[in-house]
């Protein structure tokens, strides 16, 4: 595979070119054509300039569950070269004022809401606190099942003047230039915003379908979240690349899934390892198939030899492939041979794609490990263009010879397959979804009875990871949970939110006098099981 310059707008024009009558989206009943879906987001970005002075460079929220408004939006917003912040749709108040602050938003595009979140609540109440924020506009204006089409602009967006104009600003879009910006969590309380590029979605998307053999002859059933790279690049940016029609979910609901999988004949599914398991596991779904599925990626979080096998076994027909990435790579580092045995692929990320190189390092020395587990280390095309507004930690996620350190631990064995076997990082990996302890611990040191907390993640059967908070009260108080939850659930989105509160007397210590992390997961366990049983 060549790399290519082109940006994520002319991809569209050119699949919209060269296969314009072809179904480029659905939703329930309703669908368009890559005709369509570029002439639309054509006017759109039209709108966006003359209504709101949304240009090159200018940082504009998506704010929504997946829908065919937030595929237009982003479209609309980088073919005029802006950069679309992409926002979790589980976020609360407080969650978003930071995240709009920090990333310098001046538009918000936002959508109805998500499960009992209401986003025109939580709009009213963080607008005095968002000074930056110019304009909050509804995205989903139309959320009875049909969705924006050539008719939704006023004569000034679609007249030739300023599809003239348009073409000039489209012409000053370069393939460095940022494409999005999505966030991620570490193990310090702010989500960091990375910021990747035209060119690192747009080549990483192509090698994708090139590993996957993605064509028109397939459709898509989207159902991970769009503010993820997940989402993005083996999404979107892959259907659009590919020709392949997209059938769009707004959240991961199971029976949703089944359906575009038999009724709308899906062929590609993706997802995380949570998602697959939720499918095969429900007793209520034992008997439905998925015949029609021909591939999918696996990805998101690790998952086990026994769990991947079951999930195979559920899709004989599919090529499940599993990969490795992180939003900093776009995200895919690594992917699974197309024929690869489901034996080697249950204990395999598979090989490093074209065009990106992976080195193990001792996370100690920094050295390369030659034979054995180590840091996995990155460098090619793929790698982000950095942390937004965060020069020491940019500083920290480099080598001094340019390699990003992933934070992931595993090895590379005699056939080049890579092997993740853990991870620096506290991080927890709950349902595909990064959560920084250090974030909910920061809240729940707030409330006056609580003396010590370290928030970890437990091993849990369909999620892989739940959170358990445990909590080191103050002298002649006592751990009350119920309130504890109350507390947190207004402040954090629901998936922050620990399954367990554990009450501990003290934290086991080491020598440093830092907690003892294996020990507290021992201890921890130990307390669940306890509580199970009585």
């Amino acid at each position: 595979m060549e790399l290519t310059t082109n940006t994520l707008g002319q991809c569209l024009q050119r699949q919209a070119e060269i296969n314009g009558d072809h179904t480029a989206m659905e939703m329930g009943s309703w669908s368009c054509t890559f005709r369509q879906m570029d002439q639309v987001s054509d006017y759109l970005a039209c709108q966006m300039e003359r209504k709101y002075g949304i240009r090159k460079g200018s940082h504009v929220g998506i704010w929504s569950v997946n829908s065919p408004n937030w595929v237009y939006t982003f479209f609309a917003l980088v073919k005029l070269g802006a950069v679309p912040i992409l926002i979790n749709t589980c976020y609360q108040r407080d969650e978003m004022e930071g995240i709009l602050n920090y990333s310098d938003v001046e538009v918000l595009y936002y959508g109805g809401g998500y499960k009992d979140i209401v986003y025109d609540d939580i709009v009213a109440a963080i607008r005095e606190n968002t000074p930056k924020v110019r304009h909050f506009i509804h995205i989903d204006e139309k959320e009875g099942g049909t969705w924006m089409e050539e008719d939704s602009f006023s004569a000034r967006d679609t007249s030739p003047e300023s599809l003239a104009r348009l073409k000039e600003l489209k012409s000053q879009v370069q393939a460095e230039d940022a494409a999005c910006m999505i966030f991620t969590s570490g193990t310090t309380s702010l989500p960091k915003g990375v910021v990747l590029t035209h060119y690192n979605l747009v080549n990483n998307s192509r090698a994708i379908i090139q590993a996957m053999g993605w064509g028109q002859g397939d459709k898509m059933c989207i159902t991970v979240p769009l503010f993820h790279c997940f989402g993005i690049t083996a999404g979107i940016v892959s259907s659009v690349q590919a020709g392949a029609s997209m059938y769009l979910i707004p959240y991961f609901r199971t029976a949703m899934v089944w359906d575009a999988i038999e009724k709308s004949q899906c062929t590609i599914l993706n997802g995380v390892p949570s998602m697959f398991l939720a499918m095969i596991r429900k007793p209520k779904y034992r008997d439905r198939r998925a015949s029609g599925l021909k591939s999918g990626i696996i990805a998101g979080s690790p998952v086990t030899r026994e769990e991947f096998e079951e999930i195979c076994g559920r899709f004989p027909n599919m090529h499940l492939q599993p990969s490795y990435g992180q939003t900093e790579t776009s995200p895919c580092v690594t992917i699974a041979d197309w024929n690869a045995s489901n034996e080697d692929k249950a204990v395999s990320a598979g090989r490093v794609i074209e065009h990106v190189s992976v080195r193990i390092c001792s996370p100690e020395t920094g050295e390369p490990v030659e034979d054995g587990d180590g840091e996995i280390q990155v460098k090619g095309y793929n790698v982000m263009k950095g942390y937004y507004n965060l020069p020491k930690a940019n500083e920290k996620a480099f080598t001094g010879d340019g390699w990003l350190k992933t934070g992931d631990i595993g090895r590379l064995d005699a056939k080049g397959e890579l092997h993740i076997t853990g991870r620096i990082k506290e991080m927890i990996i709950r349902a595909g979804e990064n959560i920084s302890p250090q974030e909910i611990e920061q809240v729940i040191r707030q409330l006056k009875w609580v003396c010590g907390v370290k928030v970890i993640g437990i091993p849990a059967e369909v999620l892989q990871e739940e959170i358990a908070a445990c909590i080191v009260p103050v002298p002649g108080c006592q751990v009350d949970k119920e309130g504890l939850l109350r507390y947190l659930k207004p402040r954090l989105a629901h998936y922050k939110i620990p399954a367990y509160v554990l009450t501990f007397d003290k934290f086991p210590m080491n020598a440093s006098g830092k907690i003892h992390l294996k020990r507290l997961k021992e201890m921890a366990l130990e307390k669940i099981r306890e509580l199970k049983e009585t």
